[in-house]
């Protein structure tokens, strides 16, 4: 891939290195916070900001602009729709779910050492949601030897869990379950941890949650009662940004030729 003019839109370092990729590529690359009006093949927003840049940037865009994001907001179909924007998330491309998905679990893990005041190993963890991204850190909790339960609405999903080796909980239990915990992580991009449940956990238990915006926890409770719940979002471009910007890369090699 040669010879094409990305805009590079966002200063993390996952686009940073992003950029220097597409360099090396032989490819003509700009990096602005906002677009001016010019002729690109493609413009590559933030993986964690792409609702923010495209609001920002929606009168900017030329018509039948190709653009590239993560989580594009189902609200601005009908705009994107009237200027004919073709737009890719990356985690629809073939593969790269799967490999965002290792990078966020890692990043996951990484936070909750942050946080908290205990070693994964011999500590008692819970996933809530086990879909892509719960499957792989549970995997890795159980690999640091923590004691590593799972929680999911989907009796299938628990029964896969519960055949790879996994203590599972229903939703309907948890409750009697939840003060257990040390480390409690949370996948599910929709409000799972509520008053009746964070009213459960133990007082020095750390959440991490790095389900997409709003998260899955209610935050407002969490500060009133001093509990230590965490909204961890954009870590693979946090913690690996080069793995980030290599995973992203090969989304944008496998997909721009086809559209």
């Amino acid at each position: 891939m040669e010879n094409y003019h990305f805009l590079v839109m966002g200063s993390d370092m996952r686009q940073q290195y992003l950029a220097e990729l597409l360099l090396k590529k032989g490819n003509q690359v700009t990096q602005a916070e906002y677009c001016q009006g010019a002729i690109y093949n493609a413009v590559l927003l933030p993986v964690s900001a792409t609702e923010e840049y495209l609001e920002a940037n929606l009168k900017h865009f030329p018509d039948s602009q190709l653009i590239y994001g993560c989580n594009f907001p189902s609200r601005l179909d009908d705009i994107c729709r009237t200027k004919n924007f073709r737009c890719v998330d990356y985690m629809s491309v073939e593969g790269i779910a799967e490999r965002n998905a290792i990078a966020a679990s890692e990043g996951a893990i990484v936070e909750a050492l942050l946080a908290g005041e205990l070693c994964i190993d011999g500590s008692l963890c819970l996933v809530a949601g086990y879909g892509r991204v719960g499957s792989v850190l549970a995997s890795k909790l159980k690999a640091l030897n923590a004691e590593t339960s799972v929680m999911d609405l989907n009796i299938e999903k628990l029964e896969e869990a519960n055949q790879s080796g996994y203590a599972i909980i229903s939703v309907n239990d948890s409750e009697k379950e939840l003060h257990r915990f040390d480390y409690i992580f949370n996948t599910v991009p929709a409000l799972v941890f509520t008053e009746p449940l964070l009213k459960r956990i133990d007082k020095n238990a750390v959440i991490i949650d790095i389900a997409s915006k709003p998260g899955g926890v209610d935050y407002e409770y969490c500060r009133k009662h001093n509990i230590n719940a965490n909204h961890c979002l954009g870590l693979p471009g946090k913690y690996m940004p080069r793995t980030a910007a290599l995973t992203l890369l090969n989304a944008i090699e496998k997909s721009i030729r086809t559209i």
